[in-house]
């Protein structure tokens, strides 16, 4: 049986470490997407995800023992932004903020011109919520995910 508590934990320091890290990047499992991994004991997660036109999709995954066991999907746009200046902003609140974001807490937080925040519901089992960037009192970025325990 899953401890829910350390399954948390494992995805927090898994995006931390990955994305919002800018590490663990690894060829990719499907033509032309983009795909972060890592492990730790018996767990092991995977975010693969498309970008096209300033929009992207994706799907994080975590495994326990070979087997998926939480899943959350994605789909963001920052078309108002290029990637390199979206990536800059996310990753600084997604380090920073790393215990809070993306989950199903009510977070806003100043990263630069910017102001970062997420809103969200549920629990490990199951979630949804939608983050943001403003800039000038402008949203000039939106993402919106859901998932959940799926073990």
């Amino acid at each position: 049986m899953i401890n829910k508590d350390h399954l948390t934990i494992f995805l927090l320091n898994a995006r931390k470490k990955t994305y919002a890290g800018n590490a663990g990047e690894v060829a990719s499992l499907l033509v032309g997407s983009r795909q972060f991994e890592f492990k730790e004991n018996e767990f092991l997660y995977r975010d693969i995800f498309n970008i096209g036109n300033n929009k992207y999709a994706g799907l994080e995954t975590i495994y326990f023992q070979n087997k998926p066991v939480w899943s959350m999907s994605y789909y963001g746009n920052f078309e108002s932004l290029t990637e390199e200046e979206v990536d800059k902003v996310l990753r600084k609140a997604l380090s920073e903020k790393w215990d809070k974001v993306r989950l199903w807490n009510n977070v806003e937080y100043k990263v630069e011109d910017y102001i970062y925040s997420n809103t969200g519901s549920g629990d490990i089992d199951e979630l949804d919520g939608s983050e943001k960037l403003e800039k000038d009192g402008e949203t000039v970025y939106y993402f919106y995910y859901a998932g959940g325990f799926i073990g």
